[in-house]
């Protein structure tokens, strides 16, 4: 038998088959065509001569067997968004010929396109045309029977578009008989995921997270039962990492696991070369751990452990942006579901992973090298995977290398006072809420939070006649030493609330006041300065700097 089977038809003879349907199988996506690919169809098809053929594409189908009724039921693999908006565009044709009282050509394309048919004890019966997957095939299906919803979803707003653009009952005919679909015919799983992988090969758009689930289905198509499992359990993860980007999941949970780095340029490739030889098994058994680390993401991104230290602490490392240690994360709080390390020493890692991403982008770090070193780690404790106590001196070490290499006491607090801070980073608002040296108690809301220049942005005549008078410099050194000095870390603190921009500009004199009254520690000592000029900046900023060398110290 051949690979596959390929013929181009024209609609009309794909869907006129009275014995022939199509389901979409459960792994494929929800619909998800919108306006854009609405109109590029509709500009398309309406434009057409009456001599003119559109090329829409290609449908992939498996076929299923013979239905015990008669039915020839095929899983479409691939085209499913685009058979599905034709016969939504059908039905809307359908419902306008019932309007303007074309009764016959109504039945005409309900019974010869819309629907197939079966029998059942000794009875015809209409079947679907097309069933689509889970969350679409209610609506799919009042669309089809002429009882379309009027509620948000996206096929009905489809069925809305075309009902709304198409004037012309005619418009059927060149749908059917002036539009061609290549129909391939890949007999089983395994040849269709074959396909598809070879599609993309040839310039067709799909995400990793696409190619990836291709490629394992096509790996455990050859058992059933198993390649149902793999089915649900993709699916089951997909949900719960749907909106915080599965690719990168992905990516993190390889790291996490496997050893190299990996770009998500080459994810698909990297998945795929990790997991060649692995047999049905191995593979099913691969993407329910995949579920189960999409659990502890989810978690990690909701911050909702049963344990609310740790979550506050991950609050905090989301405000640090400290997102390559998510490899580890992955690993270290799989542990500490199962109860197989402690609390205290995840929340002592999670502080050790905050200290050296301050050190690290402080002192100005490439931070393509940390997923190598993420990795390295994660490989070391892969080792020890029966000795999770002993995690937090491996990460401790390892982290403790690094810093000495790229970020120790010195670099550290001689960056950490000399480097312009961006102000409206969430990271630099929560530097400087942590040297406030907030209790323990303090819950952190960084939206109430703004950055605060002592030295305003802009310099008034008032300020800059205060700093000439006491520094002797003329306008333009103190112009220059104004951009220089603006965002360094001395000339910064933070209010909370309304905090208008004259009362910024104001003069040091009368902003010192209103520090004095601040629930922040940091910005309350401001009230200590008898004048605020670049000398007392450069002072500030190397007092905060050995601060910041105690706060973010590996323990």
């Amino acid at each position: 038998m051949a690979f596959i089977e390929a013929k181009e038809v024209k609609l009309q003879a794909l869907l006129s088959n009275a014995q022939e349907a199509y389901r979409v199988p459960l792994y494929q996506r929800p619909y998800a065509w919108s306006r854009d690919q609405w109109e590029d169809l509709f500009e398309d098809l309406n434009s057409l001569k009456p001599s003119d053929v559109h090329f829409l594409g290609s449908i992939v189908v498996v076929p299923e067997g013979e239905h015990r009724l008669g039915v020839n039921y095929f899983q479409v693999v691939d085209g499913q968004q685009r058979l599905a908006t034709i016969l939504i565009w059908l039905s809307a044709i359908r419902n306008l010929a019932q309007e303007n009282g074309n009764n016959e050509l109504a039945t005409h394309l309900t019974e010869t396109f819309l629907f197939a048919r079966e029998w059942e004890s000794g009875k015809q019966r209409k079947i679907p045309k097309l069933q689509l997957g889970q969350l679409d095939n209610d609506a799919f299906q009042r669309v089809l029977e002429g009882k379309p919803k009027d509620y948000n979803h996206l096929i009905f707003e489809c069925y809305e578009y075309f009902k709304n653009k198409t004037d012309n009952e005619n418009m059927w005919q060149i749908l059917l008989n002036n539009v061609s679909i290549v129909h391939i015919n890949a007999f089983n799983h395994f040849n269709a995921f074959r396909l598809f992988e070879t599609l993309n090969d040839r310039g067709l758009e799909l995400s990793a997270a696409d190619l990836i689930k291709n490629f394992l289905l096509m790996k455990v198509s050859s058992k059933e039962e198993i390649f149902n499992d793999t089915i649900s359990q993709w699916n089951e993860m997909y949900e719960k990492v749907r909106d915080k980007e599965p690719v990168k999941f992905v990516r993190r949970y390889i790291l996490s696991n496997y050893k190299g780095k990996i770009s998500e340029s080459r994810l698909y490739e990297g998945v795929r070369k990790r997991l060649e030889k692995e047999n049905p098994e191995k593979i099913c058994d691969f993407v329910k751990d995949l579920n189960v680390n999409a659990t502890i993401y989810k978690k990690i991104f909701e911050c909702s452990f049963s344990q609310n230290k740790i979550n506050k602490k991950l609050q905090e490392l989301h405000l640090v942006e400290v997102a390559p240690s998510f490899t580890l994360l992955l690993k270290i709080l799989r542990y500490l579901e199962k109860g197989e390390i402690s609390e205290e020493d995840i929340l002592e890692i999670m502080e050790m992973i905050e200290s050296f991403h301050i050190r690290w982008g402080v002192c100005g770090q490439s931070t393509s090298r940390l997923d190598q070193i993420y990795n390295d780690i994660c490989m070391e404790l892969k080792n020890k995977d029966k000795q999770p106590q002993k995690f937090k001196i491996i990460i401790k070490n390892k982290l403790l290398q690094e810093i000495k290499n790229n970020a120790d006491d010195e670099i550290f607090k001689r960056n950490f006072s000399q480097r312009a801070f961006k102000p409206n980073e969430t990271r630099t608002k929560y530097i400087l809420w942590k040297l406030s040296k907030p209790t323990g108690e303090t819950a952190l809301n960084i939206k109430e939070i703004q950055t605060e220049h002592v030295l305003p942005q802009t310099l008034s005549n008032e300020w800059m006649k205060y700093l000439k008078e006491r520094t002797s410099k003329n306008e333009n050194e103190i112009s220059a030493l104004h951009k220089e000095n603006l965002n360094r870390i001395g000339n910064l603190t933070i209010i909370k609330g309304e905090w208008n921009i004259s009362m910024s500009n104001r003069l040091f004199i009368k902003k010192k006041e209103d520090y004095r009254k601040s629930e922040f520690q940091i910005t309350k000592e401001l009230s200590n300065y008898d004048e605020w000029t670049f000398e007392e900046i450069d002072k500030r900023s190397k007092q905060l700097a050995e601060e910041a060398c105690k706060i973010w110290r590996l323990k």
